[in-house]
C-alpha cells in the first residue's frame, strides 16, 4: 500500500468518526428539542416545533453522510437506523 493510499485511509477513517460524533450530537439536540417543546406553551409554541423540524432534517442528513462513510452497504444501513429511531 502505498503512502497516498494510507493517507487516503486514514483520512476517510476521521471523517467517519467525526460523522458519527455529528449524529449523536444531533440525537442530544433532538432530544432536548422534544423535551423543550413538552415544557413550551403559548407564543413559542411555534419557533419550537420549526426548532424540532429543522434539527431533524439536519440529523437525517448527517446519518446519511455518516452511512455513505462507514458502511458497505449505506442504504441498508441507513434503513436500519430509520428503524431503530421509530
Amino acid at each position: 500500500m502505498t503512502r497516498e493510499e494510507i493517507l487516503r485511509q486514514q483520512l476517510k477513517a476521521e471523517q467517519a468518526e467525526t460523522a458519527r460524533e455529528l449524529v449523536e450530537l444531533l440525537r442530544l439536540g433532538q432530544e432536548m428539542g422534544r423535551r423543550l417543546c413538552n415544557e413550551t406553551h403559548g407564543d413559542m409554541y411555534d419557533d419550537v416545533r420549526m426548532l424540532i423540524s429543522l434539527l431533524h432534517q439536519t440529523r437525517a442528513q448527517a446519518d446519511l453522510i455518516d452511512a455513505k462513510l462507514s458502511s458497505t452497504d449505506p442504504v441498508a444501513d441507513l434503513m436500519a437506523r430509520r428503524q431503530n429511531v421509530l
